[in-house]
């Protein structure tokens, strides 16, 4: 009884010493916007409607131009990545599911911004009162829908000129609900107590996922299918953070085929799945 009891302990023992450790790290992860629409990775056009009123024209024109630029100084796409288009309202009706579909195929898009301005009274003292209305269409959104912003605005001008400008000002802050928001999250890495190992913890430290990922394929080269489980974790860690959440479901299925990590693993999945909706 004795030694069957010692026998046990020394296996408990053994086997937690397979076990990898867990190193921790913080980043900043982008998630959707207010707006509840992702915008990262997607080819953006906005489309500016004009008509017969010049005045209107020249506010809706400052305003997509600088909508655009805001979201691409978000995203990070550069400079005349997100698509500018113009279409004629006396055309017809743009504002319907079809029409917008129409639209995206025409611009090569993925999602497409529809903006229409018109002035909602007369230019007064204070400025000139005008009613912003946006229609996005999102390609890649499941629900297939039409999404509808507006809102009111006065613009702080007296000239055509300062209209401009000041259209230029809302065309930025209406672009503030569709820009990515930013959370701090955190993340574990499994590690073990080699010169390897923790050459690849160093690397995802400085968010160099791609050579920790280089590191952890060669550490897959072994029979210990604990140490391997921990490597294809890590991978599909560093595949979710460079944004391939298909990928990194591929790989963490590999390591849960080989040795799960309960506790990393399922809250690693939920993530992906997440970011997959």
């Amino acid at each position: 009884m004795v030694k069957r009891f010692i026998s046990i302990s020394i296996l408990a023992v053994l086997l937690a010493s397979c076990s990898p450790s867990r190193h921790a790290i913080h980043v900043e992860m982008r998630h959707p916007s207010r707006s509840g629409m992702e915008l990262a990775g997607k080819i953006v056009s906005v489309i500016s409607m004009s008509g017969d009123d010049q005045r209107e024209n020249i506010i809706c024109e400052n305003m997509s131009d600088a909508f655009a630029k805001a979201l691409e100084e978000d995203y990070g796409t550069g400079e005349g990545s997100v698509g500018l288009f113009c279409v004629d309202r006396n055309h017809g009706d743009y504002t319907g599911r079809d029409s917008l579909v129409s639209l995206l195929m025409q611009t090569g898009s993925d999602l497409v911004f529809l903006m229409d301005t018109r002035q909602s009274g007369d230019m007064g003292a204070s400025g000139l009162p005008v009613k912003v209305s946006i229609y996005a269409y999102d390609a890649m959104d499941k629900e297939e829908k039409v999404r509808h912003f507006a809102g009111t605005k006065v613009l702080a001008a007296s000239t055509d000129e300062g209209l401009a400008e000041e259209a230029a000002k809302t065309g930025k802050l209406v672009a503030d609900p569709f820009e990515a928001q930013w959370k701090q999250e955190q993340y574990s890495i499994a590690y073990y107590d080699t010169s390897k190992w923790y050459e690849s913890l160093i690397r995802a430290e400085q968010y160099d996922w791609r050579g920790a990922m280089d590191i952890w394929i060669e550490l897959l080269d072994t029979r210990d299918l604990m140490k391997k489980a921990s490597a294809e974790y890590n991978i599909a860690v560093a595949c979710y953070m460079m944004g391939d959440y298909y990928l990194a479901e591929e790989w963490l299925d590999r390591s849960d085929a080989d040795n799960k990590l309960p506790t990393l693993s399922d809250g690693l999945r939920k993530r992906i799945e997440a970011r997959k909706r």
